[in-house]
């Protein structure tokens, strides 16, 4: 009698008891996960944000709290996001699941650091340019003011596009960054021809900047500028520091009188 082996192939098919247990295995792990999205076994309990700059979680956790009792394998990208919608200056950078019963997320937050205003509107602007929200109110806190014309139209979440306003809110954010101590001061910000830039304080004293380069030197001198008229008590409307080791101040906006050369580095290390 004649014996044929079986082909190595047909070796490697897996039997029909094989292919049962293989399939109800998949069928009971399919079970699981879909089971435990609608037990409170990965409810989450706690959600933890951490923001960039630091400090700035309120809000966000406030859009968050829905959260709560939602099982961690029902949350994904898309439904974070969808509650950060409400925040236009929050931007999702990531998150994790922490199980059994946590969640950790992280944005970056959008400062409000100008307000724009159109006749007797007014909106909350990041240093980004991006519009945040309508202002309805008073701040407690006055922020600089940037004018726009009628035609300019912002939109909430959306960048500022017109030029000029733009210019002056990078102004402002730079005179924040470079001088913390004189931002509060300052009333608005204009920009004129050429791309220059020009701080008007509460008192309306003129900071005219030119350019709107080398930035932090120009304030520095300006600091020492008028931290030495307080001190003399001289009367004076306004201060070009246009060409910052040359300053300029003027006791009427027709007048000027241009001070003693400063030279840069003084200029830099200058209270």
């Amino acid at each position: 009698m004649a014996y044929v082996s079986a082909s190595p192939a047909l070796r490697l098919v897996p039997s029909g008891r094989s292919l049962a247990i293989g399939f109800g295995l998949l069928a009971a792990a399919f079970g699981l996960f879909f089971g435990a999205r609608e037990t409170a076994v990965f409810a989450v309990h706690e959600v933890e944000v951490e923001s960039v700059p630091r400090g700035q979680s309120r809000l966000v956790d406030r859009a968050l709290v829905g959260l709560h009792g939602t099982s961690l394998l029902r949350i994904d990208q898309k439904e974070i996001q969808r509650r950060l919608d409400k925040l236009p200056h929050v931007h999702l950078l990531g998150y994790d699941r922490a199980f059994p019963n946590g969640l950790r997320i992280k944005v970056s937050v959008e400062r409000p650091v100008a307000v724009v205003r159109r006749g007797d509107e007014n909106w909350l602007v990041s240093a980004e340019g991006r519009v945040l929200r309508p202002l309805e109110r008073r701040l407690r806190r006055p922020l600089p003011v940037v004018w726009l014309e009628r035609t300019v139209d912002p939109h909430v979440g959306s960048i500022l596009g017109a030029a000029e306003p733009a210019r002056a809110i990078r102004t402002v954010a730079a005179i924040r960054a470079a001088a913390p101590g004189l931002s509060p001061r300052v009333w608005y910000v204009k920009t004129g021809e050429g791309g220059t830039a020009t701080a008007v304080l509460d008192d309306r004293f003129e900071i005219r900047l030119g350019s709107t380069s080398d930035l932090p030197l120009k304030l520095a001198v300006s600091r020492r500028v008028l931290a030495t008229l307080r001190r003399e008590g001289d009367v004076a409307a306004y201060l070009d520091v246009s060409v910052p080791e040359r300053p300029v101040v003027g006791e009427s906006l027709e007048s000027q009188v241009e001070l003693e050369s400063l030279p840069p580095e003084d200029a830099l290390t200058a209270q």
